[in-house]
């Protein structure tokens, strides 16, 4: 289990160095000049020249790449440029807001997909079936932040029992996160049920029943824990996608998050904050993901065998 630990630890350092790369890359080769964007059109050729090389940008593009990420590996993500704020710092400040906003809509998908995915699965080619199917396929076509306004119109300004934007309770998060579930719910439900499908049928699920296992123990003991290995696989990549799809809850629900400071920058081009972004985020991205492999192991024993080998 230490060995294979170690070894998808060490798989993030190529994964990082690709991303970091290929965005430094494009933020290099995108059009307009950072120093003329911070300095305005009406700055002389000495001023321009004078911050270029203050910030580097007077060497080669790999040059200034190598040397950030060695600062970077040191726990340094530069200073922006646009407010000459500590990037960690501004980081920090807004990482709490999206990680819980993201959280929040993979507890909500998770919930509700396993759920209802059951309920499909379990009384299939049944009318609550079609009704989940329908509702899901609904789901997955509203867009994001319709959805969000529809919800912001209904809750909170004609009900009043959520905030509409803002943060800092809990009852802030309810309607963004419920606007950022409604695709992965809808991709949830239908890969529940799919993976559901294809375990109730087999023969130690007959076996239980014979043996006069009520239903509700069968599905719940024999049918989920041995349908859930295909389904928590996805739960890596739902949080991922909640993760990187805050921008439009954010931006709706007004939430002051990292996605819409990873927007703003890249507007301006500010390099440090785009890349520490980027750096930090990819390394979360990939603990996640370690970590659903290891919730494998306490769904399947057999998988630690796989760790072991």
């Amino acid at each position: 289990m230490l060995k294979y630990i170690i070894k998808r630890i060490l798989l993030i350092i190529p994964v990082v160095i690709g991303i970091t790369l290929f965005v430094y890359l494009l933020l290099d080769l995108a059009p307009g000049d950072p120093v003329t964007m911070m300095l305005g059109t009406d700055a002389s050729p000495e001023q321009i020249a004078q911050l270029r090389q203050e910030l580097g940008l007077d060497q080669n593009v790999l040059v200034r790449y190598f040397h950030y990420m060695v600062s970077a590996v040191q726990g340094d993500f530069g200073v922006s440029w646009t407010n000459s704020q500590p990037v960690i710092n501004e980081f920090l400040e807004r990482f709490p807001n999206t990680l819980a906003l993201a959280f929040s809509a993979l507890a909500i998908t998770i919930v509700f997909g396993l759920s209802f995915g059951t309920i499909a699965a379990v009384w299939q080619n049944k009318p609550i079936d079609g009704a989940t199917l329908i509702a899901a396929l609904l789901f997955a076509s509203m867009p994001t932040f319709w959805f969000g306004l529809m919800l912001q119109l209904l809750f909170a300004l004609k009900l009043g029992w959520f905030p509409a934007m803002g943060v800092g309770t809990i009852g802030h998060m309810v309607l963004p996160a419920v606007s950022l579930s409604l695709g992965t719910i809808a991709n949830q439900i239908r890969m529940t049920r799919s993976s559901v499908l294809d375990v109730i049928d087999m023969n130690y699920v007959r076996t239980a029943r014979a043996k006069g296992a009520g239903e509700f123990h069968v599905v719940f003991r024999h049918v989920i824990r041995n349908a859930l290995m295909p389904v928590v696989t996805n739960w890596g990549l739902t949080f991922a996608t909640a993760f990187g799809g805050t921008i439009i809850s954010e931006t709706v629900f007004s939430i002051p998050g990292i996605s819409s400071f990873l927007i703003n920058a890249v507007k301006v081009r500010d390099v440090p904050v785009v890349m520490g972004t980027v750096i930090i985020v990819a390394v979360i991205v990939a603990v996640i993901n370690l970590f659903i492999d290891l919730v494998y192991a306490v769904i399947d024993p057999r998988v630690k065998l796989g760790y072991i080998s």
